[in-house]
């Protein structure tokens, strides 16, 4: 017999209509995500993308381990790594290019899914420890806050 719970969640991305999501899980396994209707600002809608989590998170071919091209970029050819390989390979390149010119690593860095993990916290510390302190965050969500701004006096966002 498939055990069916529903999850209250709330959207991990950073647009402000914070949309209140609710997903159904049968055995330990979400397969689907939707709105929440009686989330007033948004009623129910969700994007696509949030809503095609599940879909992504267990597609057969999700990336599961790093890997590393090999031949020519655009070949689609490449070979698994460990992990240790892997961000061994990256801290030596990130090295390299801080040394030359930290902030030429990545002029606009952002939040990921806006946690606090990703938001404001893990990456300040790598490019500050990098070198790279005067990176500009976003170009779009500048625009957005000024716009908010503009419209509604302050950057409240909605209520949850």
């Amino acid at each position: 017999m498939t055990e069916k719970r529903y999850v209250r969640a709330a959207c991990p991305h950073d647009c402000p209509d914070t949309c209140a999501i609710r997903v159904t899980v049968e055995d330990g396994v979400a397969v689907r995500v939707q709105g929440d209707p009686d989330h007033p600002p948004t009623h129910g809608a969700l994007c696509t993308k949030v809503a095609r989590y599940p879909e992504r998170t267990y597609h057969p071919e999700r990336l599961l381990h790093p890997l590393r091209r090999i031949g020519p970029k655009g070949r689609g050819r490449f070979e698994r790594v460990g992990w240790d390989e892997a961000l061994e390979e990256i801290a030596a390149r990130l090295a390299m290019l801080a040394a030359r010119d930290p902030e030429a690593i990545l002029p606009y860095s952002y939040a990921g899914t806006m946690g606090l993990v990703q938001g404001d916290s893990m990456s300040a510390r790598l490019f500050h420890r990098l070198g790279a302190s005067l990176l500009d965050r976003t170009i779009c969500a500048s625009a957005g806050a000024a716009a908010l701004d503009a419209i509604y006096g302050n950057r409240v966002g909605m209520h949850v």
